[in-house]
Protein backbone atom coordinates (compact mmCIF):
# COMPACT_ATOMS: atom_id res chain seq x y z
CA UNK A 1 0.00 0.00 0.00
CA UNK A 2 2.84 2.35 0.88
CA UNK A 3 4.42 1.70 -2.54
CA UNK A 4 1.21 2.88 -4.24
CA UNK A 5 1.20 6.02 -2.13
CA UNK A 6 4.86 6.66 -2.93
CA UNK A 7 4.17 6.17 -6.65
CA UNK A 8 1.22 8.57 -6.52
CA UNK A 9 3.35 11.16 -4.71
CA UNK A 10 6.12 10.79 -7.28
CA UNK A 11 3.63 11.20 -10.14
CA UNK A 12 2.09 14.20 -8.41
CA UNK A 13 5.51 15.72 -7.88
CA UNK A 14 6.46 15.10 -11.52
CA UNK A 15 3.25 16.75 -12.70
CA UNK A 16 3.97 19.81 -10.56
CA UNK A 17 7.51 19.95 -11.91
CA UNK A 18 6.30 19.77 -15.52
CA UNK A 19 3.62 22.38 -14.92
CA UNK A 20 6.15 24.66 -13.26
CA UNK A 21 8.90 24.31 -15.85
CA UNK A 22 6.78 24.10 -19.02
CA UNK A 23 4.15 26.70 -18.13
CA UNK A 24 3.71 29.28 -20.96
CA UNK A 25 3.60 32.04 -18.32
CA UNK A 26 6.27 33.07 -15.86
CA UNK A 27 5.86 31.52 -12.41
CA UNK A 28 7.79 32.58 -9.30
CA UNK A 29 7.59 32.10 -5.53
CA UNK A 30 8.72 34.44 -2.75
CA UNK A 31 8.81 34.51 1.05
CA UNK A 32 7.55 37.08 3.53
CA UNK A 33 10.75 39.08 3.15
CA UNK A 34 9.96 39.49 -0.57
CA UNK A 35 12.89 37.28 -1.57
CA UNK A 36 12.56 35.11 -4.67
CA UNK A 37 12.69 31.44 -3.68
CA UNK A 38 11.85 29.79 -7.04
CA UNK A 39 11.13 30.71 -10.66
CA UNK A 40 10.50 28.87 -13.89
CA UNK A 41 12.29 29.30 -17.26
CA UNK A 42 9.57 31.51 -18.70
CA UNK A 43 9.90 33.97 -15.81
CA UNK A 44 13.66 34.14 -16.41
CA UNK A 45 13.02 34.75 -20.13
CA UNK A 46 10.52 37.57 -19.49
CA UNK A 47 13.00 39.34 -17.17
CA UNK A 48 15.90 38.78 -19.61
CA UNK A 49 18.00 37.43 -16.75
CA UNK A 50 19.28 34.10 -15.36
CA UNK A 51 18.21 31.82 -12.43
CA UNK A 52 21.49 32.48 -10.65
CA UNK A 53 20.85 36.22 -10.58
CA UNK A 54 17.20 35.91 -9.59
CA UNK A 55 16.99 33.26 -6.82
CA UNK A 56 17.37 34.96 -3.45
CA UNK A 57 16.92 38.40 -4.98
CA UNK A 58 14.76 40.94 -3.18
CA UNK A 59 11.80 41.66 -5.48
CA UNK A 60 12.24 45.33 -4.70
CA UNK A 61 15.64 45.18 -6.39
CA UNK A 62 13.99 44.32 -9.72
CA UNK A 63 13.21 48.02 -10.21
CA UNK A 64 9.62 46.98 -10.72
CA UNK A 65 8.31 49.18 -7.94
CA UNK A 66 4.73 49.10 -9.14
CA UNK A 67 4.34 45.45 -8.09
CA UNK A 68 5.49 45.92 -4.49
CA UNK A 69 2.07 47.14 -3.31
CA UNK A 70 0.20 44.20 -4.91
CA UNK A 71 2.75 41.78 -3.37
CA UNK A 72 2.26 43.28 0.07
CA UNK A 73 -1.50 42.83 -0.33
CA UNK A 74 -0.92 39.20 -1.29
CA UNK A 75 1.11 38.75 1.91
CA UNK A 76 -1.98 39.96 3.75
CA UNK A 77 -3.96 37.13 2.20
CA UNK A 78 -5.49 38.77 -0.90
CA UNK A 79 -5.34 37.61 -4.52
CA UNK A 80 -4.22 40.64 -6.50
CA UNK A 81 -3.74 41.61 -10.14
CA UNK A 82 -1.46 44.12 -11.89
CA UNK A 83 -0.79 45.09 -15.51
CA UNK A 84 1.77 47.61 -16.66
CA UNK A 85 5.18 48.31 -18.22
CA UNK A 86 8.44 46.85 -16.99
CA UNK A 87 12.01 47.54 -18.17
CA UNK A 88 14.19 44.47 -17.70
CA UNK A 89 17.11 45.06 -15.30
CA UNK A 90 19.63 43.37 -17.60
CA UNK A 91 18.66 45.15 -20.82
CA UNK A 92 16.96 48.26 -22.17
CA UNK A 93 14.03 46.22 -23.52
CA UNK A 94 10.66 47.40 -22.26
CA UNK A 95 7.88 44.88 -21.87
CA UNK A 96 4.25 45.10 -20.80
CA UNK A 97 3.37 42.37 -18.33
CA UNK A 98 0.22 41.05 -16.72
CA UNK A 99 0.80 39.82 -13.13
CA UNK A 100 -1.42 37.77 -10.82
CA UNK A 101 -0.35 37.16 -7.22
CA UNK A 102 -1.70 34.62 -4.71
CA UNK A 103 -0.74 34.02 -1.04
CA UNK A 104 0.87 30.74 0.12
CA UNK A 105 -0.22 29.45 3.57
CA UNK A 106 1.34 26.93 5.95
CA UNK A 107 -0.46 24.12 7.77
CA UNK A 108 -1.81 26.59 10.37
CA UNK A 109 -3.26 28.83 7.62
CA UNK A 110 -0.75 31.62 8.07
CA UNK A 111 0.65 33.39 5.01
CA UNK A 112 4.31 32.49 4.64
CA UNK A 113 4.89 33.86 1.15
CA UNK A 114 3.28 33.95 -2.24
CA UNK A 115 3.32 32.91 -5.86
CA UNK A 116 3.18 35.08 -8.92
CA UNK A 117 2.11 34.36 -12.49
CA UNK A 118 3.49 36.70 -15.13
CA UNK A 119 2.46 36.95 -18.78
CA UNK A 120 4.27 39.11 -21.34
CA UNK A 121 1.44 40.96 -23.15
CA UNK A 122 3.68 43.35 -25.10
CA UNK A 123 2.70 41.95 -28.49
CA UNK A 124 -0.98 41.92 -27.57
CA UNK A 125 -0.84 45.57 -26.55
CA UNK A 126 1.05 46.53 -29.70
CA UNK A 127 -1.50 44.65 -31.80
CA UNK A 128 -4.35 46.48 -30.07
CA UNK A 129 -2.61 49.82 -30.70
CA UNK A 130 -2.04 48.94 -34.37
CA UNK A 131 -5.62 47.81 -34.87
CA UNK A 132 -6.82 51.03 -33.25
CA UNK A 133 -4.55 53.01 -35.59
CA UNK A 134 -5.87 51.05 -38.58
CA UNK A 135 -9.44 51.76 -37.46
CA UNK A 136 -8.63 55.47 -37.20
CA UNK A 137 -7.22 55.37 -40.73
CA UNK A 138 -10.51 53.88 -41.97
CA UNK A 139 -12.35 56.72 -40.23
CA UNK A 140 -10.00 59.26 -41.81
CA UNK A 141 -10.67 57.72 -45.22
CA UNK A 142 -14.42 58.00 -44.68
CA UNK A 143 -14.00 61.61 -43.51
CA UNK A 144 -11.84 62.40 -46.56
CA UNK A 145 -14.56 61.06 -48.85
CA UNK A 146 -17.13 63.30 -47.18
CA UNK A 147 -14.83 66.33 -47.31
CA UNK A 148 -14.14 65.72 -51.01
CA UNK A 149 -17.88 65.59 -51.65
CA UNK A 150 -18.47 68.83 -49.74
CA UNK A 151 -15.65 70.58 -51.62
CA UNK A 152 -17.09 69.53 -54.96
CA UNK A 153 -20.20 71.72 -54.85
CA UNK A 154 -18.54 75.11 -54.19
CA UNK A 155 -15.65 74.12 -56.46
CA UNK A 156 -18.09 73.34 -59.26
CA UNK A 157 -19.60 76.83 -59.31
CA UNK A 158 -16.23 78.57 -58.76
CA UNK A 159 -14.82 76.78 -61.82
CA UNK A 160 -17.96 77.48 -63.87
CA UNK A 161 -17.93 81.18 -62.89
CA UNK A 162 -14.23 81.61 -63.70
CA UNK A 163 -14.81 79.86 -67.01
CA UNK A 164 -17.65 82.23 -67.82
CA UNK A 165 -15.63 85.35 -66.94
CA UNK A 166 -12.53 84.16 -68.82
CA UNK A 167 -14.21 82.97 -72.02
CA UNK A 168 -17.12 85.40 -72.41
CA UNK A 169 -17.27 88.42 -70.13
CA UNK A 170 -13.62 89.55 -70.37
CA UNK A 171 -13.37 89.09 -74.17
CA UNK A 172 -16.61 91.04 -74.57
CA UNK A 173 -15.28 93.82 -72.33
CA UNK A 174 -11.98 93.87 -74.26
CA UNK A 175 -13.88 94.29 -77.57
CA UNK A 176 -15.86 97.24 -76.18
CA UNK A 177 -12.69 98.92 -74.89
CA UNK A 178 -11.03 98.39 -78.26
CA UNK A 179 -13.98 100.03 -80.00
CA UNK A 180 -13.81 102.96 -77.56
CA UNK A 181 -10.11 103.45 -78.27
CA UNK A 182 -10.67 103.40 -82.04
CA UNK A 183 -12.94 106.43 -81.73
CA UNK A 184 -9.90 108.61 -80.96
CA UNK A 185 -9.70 111.68 -78.73
CA UNK A 186 -9.33 111.63 -74.97
CA UNK A 187 -11.25 108.36 -74.86
CA UNK A 188 -8.32 106.54 -76.41
CA UNK A 189 -6.09 107.20 -73.36
CA UNK A 190 -8.73 105.89 -70.98
CA UNK A 191 -9.32 102.94 -73.27
CA UNK A 192 -5.60 102.06 -73.26
CA UNK A 193 -5.56 102.17 -69.45
CA UNK A 194 -8.71 100.04 -69.28
CA UNK A 195 -7.21 97.55 -71.72
CA UNK A 196 -4.18 97.19 -69.44
CA UNK A 197 -6.45 96.55 -66.46
CA UNK A 198 -8.39 93.93 -68.44
CA UNK A 199 -5.12 92.20 -69.26
CA UNK A 200 -4.16 92.20 -65.57
CA UNK A 201 -7.57 90.80 -64.58
CA UNK A 202 -7.29 88.12 -67.26
CA UNK A 203 -3.91 87.06 -65.83
CA UNK A 204 -5.33 86.94 -62.28
CA UNK A 205 -8.23 84.82 -63.47
CA UNK A 206 -5.81 82.48 -65.26
CA UNK A 207 -3.89 82.01 -61.99
CA UNK A 208 -7.18 81.40 -60.13
CA UNK A 209 -8.25 78.83 -62.74
CA UNK A 210 -4.91 77.05 -62.38
CA UNK A 211 -5.49 76.93 -58.62
CA UNK A 212 -8.98 75.49 -58.99
CA UNK A 213 -7.62 72.89 -61.39
CA UNK A 214 -5.13 71.79 -58.75
CA UNK A 215 -7.90 71.55 -56.15
CA UNK A 216 -10.05 69.62 -58.63
CA UNK A 217 -7.28 67.09 -59.19
CA UNK A 218 -6.75 66.68 -55.43
CA UNK A 219 -10.49 66.09 -54.94
CA UNK A 220 -10.51 63.64 -57.82
CA UNK A 221 -7.57 61.77 -56.26
CA UNK A 222 -9.35 61.66 -52.89
CA UNK A 223 -12.45 60.37 -54.62
CA UNK A 224 -10.42 57.56 -56.18
CA UNK A 225 -9.42 56.43 -52.69
CA UNK A 226 -12.89 56.85 -51.17
CA UNK A 227 -14.59 54.29 -53.35
CA UNK A 228 -15.76 51.50 -51.00
CA UNK A 229 -14.39 47.97 -50.99
CA UNK A 230 -17.79 46.51 -51.85
CA UNK A 231 -17.86 48.40 -55.15
CA UNK A 232 -17.30 45.84 -57.89
CA UNK A 233 -14.24 45.76 -60.14
CA UNK A 234 -14.14 48.06 -63.12
CA UNK A 235 -11.76 48.42 -66.03
CA UNK A 236 -9.05 50.52 -64.39
CA UNK A 237 -6.24 52.51 -65.98
CA UNK A 238 -3.21 51.56 -63.87
CA UNK A 239 -1.34 54.74 -64.77
CA UNK A 240 -4.22 56.99 -63.70
CA UNK A 241 -4.49 55.28 -60.29
CA UNK A 242 -0.71 55.39 -59.94
CA UNK A 243 -0.64 59.13 -60.70
CA UNK A 244 -3.44 59.75 -58.16
CA UNK A 245 -1.39 57.85 -55.57
CA UNK A 246 1.72 59.89 -56.41
CA UNK A 247 -0.24 63.12 -55.97
CA UNK A 248 -1.47 62.07 -52.53
CA UNK A 249 2.00 60.88 -51.45
CA UNK A 250 3.79 63.94 -52.85
CA UNK A 251 3.98 65.81 -49.56
CA UNK A 252 5.70 62.79 -48.00
CA UNK A 253 8.11 62.42 -50.93
CA UNK A 254 9.13 65.99 -51.78
CA UNK A 255 11.15 66.61 -48.59
CA UNK A 256 13.09 63.37 -48.98
CA UNK A 257 13.69 62.60 -52.66
CA UNK A 258 13.53 63.58 -56.29
CA UNK A 259 10.52 61.95 -57.95
CA UNK A 260 11.24 60.14 -61.21
CA UNK A 261 8.17 59.04 -63.22
CA UNK A 262 8.53 56.59 -66.08
CA UNK A 263 4.99 55.90 -67.26
CA UNK A 264 4.97 53.41 -70.08
CA UNK A 265 1.97 51.76 -71.73
CA UNK A 266 0.23 49.30 -69.41
CA UNK A 267 -2.96 47.32 -70.08
CA UNK A 268 -6.10 48.12 -68.06
CA UNK A 269 -6.81 45.78 -65.15
CA UNK A 270 -10.02 44.61 -63.48
CA UNK A 271 -9.89 46.14 -60.00
CA UNK A 272 -11.49 48.34 -57.39
CA UNK A 273 -9.75 51.72 -57.83
CA UNK A 274 -9.62 52.52 -54.12
CA UNK A 275 -8.03 49.22 -53.16
CA UNK A 276 -5.48 49.34 -55.98
CA UNK A 277 -4.69 52.94 -55.04
CA UNK A 278 -4.20 51.79 -51.44
CA UNK A 279 -1.47 49.41 -52.64
CA UNK A 280 0.38 52.07 -54.64
CA UNK A 281 0.01 54.74 -51.94
CA UNK A 282 1.36 52.41 -49.25
CA UNK A 283 4.38 51.47 -51.36
CA UNK A 284 5.07 55.14 -52.18
CA UNK A 285 4.87 56.24 -48.54
CA UNK A 286 7.12 53.34 -47.50
CA UNK A 287 9.64 54.33 -50.18
CA UNK A 288 9.61 57.94 -48.95
CA UNK A 289 9.92 56.98 -45.28
CA UNK A 290 12.96 54.85 -46.09
CA UNK A 291 14.77 58.13 -46.84
CA UNK A 292 15.93 60.91 -44.48
CA UNK A 293 14.22 64.30 -44.47
CA UNK A 294 16.26 67.17 -45.87
CA UNK A 295 18.40 65.33 -48.42
CA UNK A 296 16.02 65.30 -51.37
CA UNK A 297 18.79 66.17 -53.82
CA UNK A 298 20.69 63.00 -52.86
CA UNK A 299 17.85 60.49 -53.16
CA UNK A 300 15.20 59.38 -55.62
CA UNK A 301 11.87 57.63 -55.58
CA UNK A 302 11.28 56.06 -58.96
CA UNK A 303 7.82 55.10 -60.27
CA UNK A 304 7.51 53.01 -63.41
CA UNK A 305 4.62 51.44 -65.31
CA UNK A 306 4.92 49.08 -68.25
CA UNK A 307 3.55 45.99 -69.94
CA UNK A 308 5.39 42.87 -68.82
CA UNK A 309 6.68 40.24 -71.21
CA UNK A 310 3.73 38.06 -70.20
CA UNK A 311 1.24 40.82 -71.14
CA UNK A 312 0.44 41.73 -67.55
CA UNK A 313 0.46 45.27 -66.16
CA UNK A 314 3.71 46.01 -64.35
CA UNK A 315 4.30 48.71 -61.73
CA UNK A 316 7.63 49.27 -59.99
CA UNK A 317 8.23 51.61 -57.05
CA UNK A 318 11.80 51.95 -55.84
CA UNK A 319 13.87 54.10 -53.49
CA UNK A 320 17.55 54.78 -52.86
CA UNK A 321 17.33 54.24 -49.10
CA UNK A 322 19.22 51.96 -46.73
CA UNK A 323 17.56 48.81 -48.01
CA UNK A 324 16.13 45.89 -46.05
CA UNK A 325 18.49 43.54 -44.15
CA UNK A 326 18.58 39.98 -45.48
CA UNK A 327 17.31 38.48 -42.20
CA UNK A 328 14.31 40.87 -42.17
CA UNK A 329 13.32 40.49 -45.82
CA UNK A 330 11.35 37.20 -45.43
CA UNK A 331 9.13 38.79 -42.74
CA UNK A 332 8.11 42.08 -44.35
CA UNK A 333 4.73 40.74 -45.56
CA UNK A 334 3.88 39.25 -42.15
CA UNK A 335 0.96 40.93 -40.33
CA UNK A 336 2.01 43.35 -37.57
CA UNK A 337 5.68 43.12 -38.48
CA UNK A 338 7.27 46.54 -38.79
CA UNK A 339 10.66 48.15 -38.33
CA UNK A 340 9.05 51.57 -37.84
CA UNK A 341 8.52 53.06 -34.36
CA UNK A 342 5.13 52.79 -32.66
CA UNK A 343 2.73 55.39 -34.07
CA UNK A 344 4.48 55.53 -37.45
CA UNK A 345 3.75 52.08 -38.83
CA UNK A 346 1.01 49.57 -38.05
CA UNK A 347 2.80 46.54 -39.48
CA UNK A 348 -0.28 45.87 -41.59
CA UNK A 349 0.49 47.86 -44.74
CA UNK A 350 2.50 45.36 -46.77
CA UNK A 351 0.38 42.44 -45.54
CA UNK A 352 -2.77 44.23 -46.75
CA UNK A 353 -1.05 45.14 -50.05
CA UNK A 354 -0.13 41.51 -50.64
CA UNK A 355 -3.72 40.44 -49.92
CA UNK A 356 -5.20 43.03 -52.31
CA UNK A 357 -2.79 42.16 -55.12
CA UNK A 358 -3.41 38.43 -54.63
CA UNK A 359 -7.19 38.99 -54.73
CA UNK A 360 -6.71 40.61 -58.15
CA UNK A 361 -4.82 37.58 -59.40
CA UNK A 362 -1.49 39.38 -59.24
CA UNK A 363 1.84 39.19 -57.44
CA UNK A 364 3.94 41.58 -55.39
CA UNK A 365 7.70 41.07 -55.15
CA UNK A 366 10.56 42.88 -53.46
CA UNK A 367 14.23 43.28 -54.27
CA UNK A 368 16.49 45.01 -51.78
CA UNK A 369 20.16 45.56 -51.13
CA UNK A 370 21.45 47.08 -47.91
CA UNK A 371 22.93 50.50 -48.59
CA UNK A 372 21.41 50.78 -52.07
CA UNK A 373 17.64 50.74 -51.64
CA UNK A 374 14.58 48.63 -52.38
CA UNK A 375 12.22 47.98 -55.26
CA UNK A 376 8.66 46.66 -55.00
CA UNK A 377 7.22 45.17 -58.16
CA UNK A 378 3.48 44.62 -58.71
CA UNK A 379 2.23 42.45 -61.55
CA UNK A 380 -1.48 42.40 -62.40
CA UNK A 381 -3.35 40.45 -65.08
CA UNK A 382 -4.84 42.52 -67.90
CA UNK A 383 -8.61 42.92 -67.90
CA UNK A 384 -10.15 40.82 -70.66
CA UNK A 385 -13.35 42.89 -70.91
CA UNK A 386 -15.55 39.96 -69.92
CA UNK A 387 -14.62 39.87 -66.26
CA UNK A 388 -14.97 43.57 -65.56
CA UNK A 389 -17.65 46.17 -66.01
CA UNK A 390 -16.40 48.92 -68.25
CA UNK A 391 -16.27 52.23 -66.40
CA UNK A 392 -18.38 55.04 -67.79
CA UNK A 393 -15.98 57.54 -69.23
CA UNK A 394 -16.51 61.26 -69.51
CA UNK A 395 -16.89 62.48 -73.09
CA UNK A 396 -13.96 64.22 -74.68
CA UNK A 397 -14.26 67.94 -75.17
CA UNK A 398 -14.67 69.57 -78.56
CA UNK A 399 -15.54 73.04 -79.77
CA UNK A 400 -19.15 73.80 -80.57
CA UNK A 401 -19.78 73.23 -84.28
CA UNK A 402 -21.32 76.07 -86.21
CA UNK A 403 -25.06 75.66 -86.64
CA UNK A 404 -25.31 73.28 -83.66
CA UNK A 405 -28.86 72.81 -82.40
CA UNK A 406 -29.82 74.98 -79.43
CA UNK A 407 -31.28 72.84 -76.67
CA UNK A 408 -33.37 73.22 -73.54
CA UNK A 409 -31.67 72.06 -70.36
CA UNK A 410 -33.26 71.55 -66.95
CA UNK A 411 -30.67 71.75 -64.15
CA UNK A 412 -31.82 70.23 -60.83
CA UNK A 413 -29.40 70.99 -57.98
CA UNK A 414 -29.97 72.05 -54.39
CA UNK A 415 -26.94 74.41 -54.53
CA UNK A 416 -28.30 77.73 -55.93
CA UNK A 417 -24.80 78.92 -56.89
CA UNK A 418 -24.25 75.84 -59.08
CA UNK A 419 -27.55 76.43 -60.85
CA UNK A 420 -26.77 80.09 -61.49
CA UNK A 421 -23.23 79.36 -62.69
CA UNK A 422 -24.38 76.63 -65.10
CA UNK A 423 -27.20 78.82 -66.43
CA UNK A 424 -24.72 81.59 -67.28
CA UNK A 425 -22.04 79.23 -68.59
CA UNK A 426 -24.37 77.31 -70.92
CA UNK A 427 -26.59 80.19 -72.02
CA UNK A 428 -24.59 80.81 -75.23
CA UNK A 429 -25.58 77.35 -76.51
CA UNK A 430 -28.76 76.38 -74.64
CA UNK A 431 -31.79 77.70 -72.82
CA UNK A 432 -31.37 76.70 -69.18
CA UNK A 433 -34.05 76.37 -66.50
CA UNK A 434 -32.91 75.80 -62.89
CA UNK A 435 -34.78 73.81 -60.22
CA UNK A 436 -33.43 74.02 -56.66
CA UNK A 437 -34.71 70.61 -55.57
CA UNK A 438 -35.79 67.27 -56.98
CA UNK A 439 -39.38 68.02 -56.03
CA UNK A 440 -39.30 71.34 -57.93
CA UNK A 441 -37.82 69.57 -60.98
CA UNK A 442 -40.72 67.09 -61.01
CA UNK A 443 -43.23 69.93 -60.71
CA UNK A 444 -41.67 71.74 -63.68
CA UNK A 445 -41.60 68.58 -65.82
CA UNK A 446 -45.27 67.85 -65.15
CA UNK A 447 -46.11 71.25 -66.65
CA UNK A 448 -43.37 71.56 -69.28
CA UNK A 449 -41.76 68.44 -70.74
CA UNK A 450 -39.89 70.14 -73.61
CA UNK A 451 -36.38 69.54 -72.26
CA UNK A 452 -33.66 67.81 -74.23
CA UNK A 453 -31.55 67.05 -71.16
CA UNK A 454 -32.28 66.93 -67.43
CA UNK A 455 -28.97 67.50 -65.58
CA UNK A 456 -29.91 66.17 -62.15
CA UNK A 457 -27.83 66.11 -58.97
CA UNK A 458 -27.84 62.61 -57.50
CA UNK A 459 -27.76 63.61 -53.82
CA UNK A 460 -30.41 66.15 -52.83
CA UNK A 461 -32.01 66.41 -49.38
CA UNK A 462 -35.72 66.50 -50.21
CA UNK A 463 -36.05 64.36 -53.35
CA UNK A 464 -32.94 62.57 -54.57
CA UNK A 465 -31.93 62.03 -58.18
CA UNK A 466 -32.94 58.39 -57.79
CA UNK A 467 -36.44 59.42 -56.69
CA UNK A 468 -36.72 61.87 -59.59
CA UNK A 469 -35.76 59.09 -62.01
CA UNK A 470 -38.12 56.52 -60.50
CA UNK A 471 -41.04 58.97 -60.53
CA UNK A 472 -40.43 59.82 -64.19
CA UNK A 473 -39.96 56.13 -65.06
CA UNK A 474 -43.52 55.56 -63.81
CA UNK A 475 -45.09 58.66 -65.37
CA UNK A 476 -42.89 59.50 -68.40
CA UNK A 477 -40.27 56.84 -69.25
CA UNK A 478 -39.05 58.94 -72.19
CA UNK A 479 -38.14 61.79 -69.81
CA UNK A 480 -36.38 59.40 -67.40
CA UNK A 481 -34.00 58.48 -70.23
CA UNK A 482 -33.09 62.15 -70.71
CA UNK A 483 -31.58 62.42 -67.22
CA UNK A 484 -27.82 62.88 -66.88
CA UNK A 485 -26.79 62.42 -63.24
CA UNK A 486 -24.30 64.82 -61.64
CA UNK A 487 -22.39 63.16 -58.80
CA UNK A 488 -20.00 64.42 -56.15
CA UNK A 489 -18.40 60.99 -55.74
CA UNK A 490 -19.44 60.10 -52.16
CA UNK A 491 -22.69 58.17 -52.11
CA UNK A 492 -24.22 55.14 -50.42
CA UNK A 493 -24.19 51.54 -51.55
CA UNK A 494 -27.83 51.90 -52.55
CA UNK A 495 -26.96 54.79 -54.87
CA UNK A 496 -24.10 52.80 -56.41
CA UNK A 497 -26.48 49.92 -57.08
CA UNK A 498 -28.97 52.36 -58.61
CA UNK A 499 -26.38 53.85 -60.98
CA UNK A 500 -25.30 50.35 -61.97
CA UNK A 501 -28.81 49.31 -63.00
CA UNK A 502 -29.90 52.41 -64.97
CA UNK A 503 -28.54 53.27 -68.44
CA UNK A 504 -28.32 57.02 -67.78
CA UNK A 505 -25.05 58.84 -68.31
CA UNK A 506 -23.39 60.59 -65.41
CA UNK A 507 -20.81 63.35 -65.04
CA UNK A 508 -18.78 64.10 -61.94
CA UNK A 509 -18.46 67.37 -60.09
CA UNK A 510 -16.61 69.66 -60.32
CA UNK A 511 -17.54 69.81 -64.01
CA UNK A 512 -14.96 70.06 -66.74
CA UNK A 513 -16.78 72.61 -68.87
CA UNK A 514 -15.64 71.20 -72.23
CA UNK A 515 -16.68 67.67 -71.28
CA UNK A 516 -20.03 68.94 -70.05
CA UNK A 517 -20.63 70.96 -73.20
CA UNK A 518 -19.69 68.02 -75.45
CA UNK A 519 -22.04 65.70 -73.56
CA UNK A 520 -24.95 68.15 -73.80
CA UNK A 521 -24.37 68.76 -77.52
CA UNK A 522 -24.55 65.06 -78.24
CA UNK A 523 -27.69 64.66 -76.16
CA UNK A 524 -29.39 67.65 -77.77
CA UNK A 525 -28.47 66.70 -81.33
CA UNK A 526 -29.26 63.01 -80.78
Amino acid sequence: MSDDVDDALRVSEELRRILFEQAPVGVFAYDRDLRLTACNPRFVEILRSSPERLIGLDLRALKFQAIVAPIEKALEGEVTFYEGSYVATTSSVEATVSLRLAPVRDARGEVVGGMGFVEDVTERKLMQARLLHADRMVSVGTLAAGVAHEINNPLAYVIATLELVATRRLPELARQIEALGASGGSGSVAAAHAATLVGDVAELIRVARDGTERVRHVVDDLRTFSRPDDAGPTRVDVRRVLEASVNLAWNEIRHRAQLVKEYGEAPPVAANEARLGQVFLNLLVNAAQALPIGSAQDHAVRVRSATGEDGRALVEISDTGEGIPRDVLPRIFDPFFTTKPVGVGTGLGLWICQGIVASLGGEIEVESEVGRGSMFRVRLPAADGASAKKAKEAPSGSPAPSGAKRGRILVADDEPAIGRALARLLSDEHDVVVALSGREALEILRVDDRFDVILCDLMMPDTSGEQVHDALAQERPDLALRIVFATGGAFSGRMRDFLARVPNARIEKPFDSEHLRALLRRRVSG
